[in-house]
């Protein structure tokens, strides 16, 4: 297996030191003399449940020959030593969770990863999933190489009780009608409609995705500088400018304003507006409720999706099959996936699962609004995106050169800035390439 050597060193960074620790130990489908053990490598409690759930049910089904190992790792060293254990051809796992951000580190050179779109394709189901969640975050050049679960379909989430003293009526139904909102929620209440964060990509992300933008072209070349970019920038500068949106603070100083009503709305997939808010702005229960994204144009899409992470095989395995087997038996068992979401509340991205009457079940924390009928209504709606090799170096330069200072620095304006970062990321993808 091949790979670039600055590229190598790039992508192991410091966990060579520890790297005795990790290789200790490990080894993919153990055979004891008798059944053979697959080790599934994670990072996650919360993800291993129900995975774990799934593995039950399949032995109920299927009666394997084959055991499962569940291994979980901090999240930076498991990652690395998913690496380093496929480049070293052995000690690593059969199958392991990948989060999102993590996977361009994998196809820098030889993909380590098995194809998993045969094996979709033969089983009759490629065409059942919600491909922007569950298959694009972890595809390239027309290859599959992870599957997500958790469909991630973006929703605006707002305080009906903040909005309805101020007199503002729901749904909002266009980005331009937001803004108006905004700016008649600032006037009666000296609040902030919506926060937009200044150190973290995603909501620009969210909002370009809309329009059918992103960080990357079918070729792995970055985009993030075309109009669908630089309009969502001048959007968002705008609204700050005029201070019906504020600059998100960092840490937990976000959620107390979240908590006391500074900031009246938010948008995100589940694990933001259910997950982190329930957690974090507990005593706001019953005062949230949910609408589609607003659109920026007639027709267009009404969500996005953020998040995620995704399974794999690994090419190292002696098992692959098996793997590859229980991988997609537990991302196409209802019953399964069901389970997932009494755990994490995780709605799914195999369309046969998403249709369970439990899924639209009322929720408390939403006034007993029905959530998951929302999300089946929009998620069609989610624009295919790209990934890429350089998808951290290329963040990182729009980050920390474009929106950072764009948002923070009156003076700095969304055209100049979005061109040198721009100018940044080729110049480090033509490092990294030469």
């Amino acid at each position: 297996m091949q790979m670039h050597r600055r590229s190598f060193l790039k992508a192991v960074g410091s966990a060579t030191a520890g790297a005795s620790l990790l290789l200790s130990g490990c080894a993919p489908a153990i055979n004891t003399g008798a059944k053979k053990t697959l080790n599934f490598w994670a990072f996650s409690n919360t993800r291993i449940q129900w995975q774990q759930q799934a593995w039950e049910l399949y032995k109920k089904e299927k009666k394997p020959d084959f055991e499962i190992n569940w291994m979980i790792f901090p999240f930076q060293q498991m990652h690395d030593k998913v690496l380093i254990t496929a480049l070293a051809g052995s000690g690593g796992p059969d199958i392991a969770d990948i989060e999102i951000g993590q996977f361009a580190r994998f196809i820098k050179g030889d993909v380590i990863f098995v194809d998993i779109a045969p094996k979709l394709q033969q089983m009759g189901v490629m065409d059942k999933f919600y491909h922007p969640s569950a298959t694009d975050p972890w595809s390239w050049k027309g290859k599959i190489y992870g599957i997500g679960n958790e469909l991630n379909t973006c929703l605006l989430s707002y305080r009906w009780d903040l909005w309805e003293k101020a007199g503002i009526k729901a749904p909002i139904n266009t980005w331009d009608e937001f803004a108006e909102a905004g700016r008649r929620y600032q006037k009666a209440t000296g609040k902030y409609f919506i926060d937009f964060p200044f150190n973290d990509s995603g909501y620009w992300w969210i909002q370009t995705l809309q329009r059918k933008g992103g960080f990357f072209d079918a070729n792995g070349k970055p985009i993030f500088n075309s109009s669908e970019g630089l309009n969502t920038l001048r959007y968002q500068k705008q609204a700050i400018n005029e201070k019906w949106a504020g600059i998100r603070p960092i840490g937990q100083a976000y959620w107390a304003k979240v908590s006391d009503g500074t900031f009246s709305s938010l948008i995100g997939p589940s694990w933001n507006f259910s997950g982190f808010v329930q957690q974090n702005a507990a005593d706001t229960a019953g005062k949230w409720h949910l609408q589609p994204l607003p659109q920026w144009e007639a027709g267009g899409s009404r969500t996005a999706t953020q998040g995620g992470t995704g399974v794999t095989v690994l090419k190292t395995s002696s098992s692959i099959e098996e793997a590859l087997d229980f991988v997609l038996y537990e991302h196409t068992s209802i019953e399964a996936l069901l389970g997932d979401y009494g755990i994490r509340q995780t709605w799914p991205t195999y369309k046969p699962a998403l249709e369970q009457a439990k899924l639209s079940e009322p929720l408390k924390f939403f006034d007993n609004q029905r959530a998951g009928e929302i999300i089946k209504e929009v998620s069609p709606e989610i624009n295919q995106w790209y990934n890429s090799p350089y998808w951290p170096e290329t963040t990182d330069a729009f980050t920390r050169l474009a929106l950072t200072p764009c948002l923070q620095q009156p003076g700095v304006m969304p055209e100049s800035a979005l061109q040198t970062a721009y100018n940044q990321a080729l110049s480090i993808i033509s490092f990294e390439t030469a």
